[in-house]
């Protein structure tokens, strides 16, 4: 038997006529196809454009990401929970492709800049009276050869001038250093 379903947008609550194709809300819960909460074109175009995104804010706050974002027609949405991926970033809210795309180029410029004083290498040279060391950051500055000490008191000492954050990415990579190279004690297998 065939039957007939009315087309009804579950925004606007109108009967459409479908074009070429059916346009539809994500419900994983949804079991029956009667069920699909169906989208006309007029309230699709309009959540489209609600979603011009003017600017965005990336922070992190408890090793999480979050956006504040203000749209072009004024309104503004607060601390949405967010993750890049791909060419894209997803938020707690649904938001068209287009507006996550333009997420994520707003983020990749946010994320360079956030990245471009941390270490992206650092290696040791150790010889007979001389430490050094040599690294680079994301953003392409680089210190060669550096010669450094750590005084009785355990401050950091280097023969050229280094700036306070490097010098703070060094000292916690020489420490790891210091710790993946501390011999294994032997085990005796009586």
């Amino acid at each position: 038997m065939i039957r007939e379903l009315a087309l009804t947008c579950s925004e606007c609550r109108k009967t459409f006529i479908a074009e070429s194709k059916l346009l539809y809300k994500d419900n994983f819960k949804i079991q029956d196809f009667s069920n699909i909460e169906l989208v006309c074109q007029d309230c699709f175009d309009a959540w489209q454009n609600y979603w011009q995104i003017e600017s965005a804010v990336f922070f992190e706050e408890f090793s999480s990401l979050y956006v504040n974002i203000t749209l072009q027609n004024g309104d503004s949405i607060p601390k949405l929970d967010c993750t890049p991926m791909d060419d894209i970033v997803a938020v707690g809210n649904d938001i068209p492709l287009n507006a996550q795309k333009k997420l994520y180029q707003i983020y990749s410029k946010w994320y360079d800049e956030k990245m471009k004083d941390v270490l992206k290498t650092c290696t040791f040279t150790e010889s007979f009276m001389r430490t050094s060391f040599t690294c680079e950051t994301y953003g392409g500055k680089k210190y060669e050869d550096i010669a450094f000490r750590f005084t009785r008191q355990g401050a950091f000492e280097a023969e050229s001038p280094v700036p306070e954050d490097i010098r703070k990415q060094v000292v916690s990579a020489w420490h790891r250093y210091e710790l993946s190279n501390l011999p294994t004690p032997e085990i005796d297998d009586e």
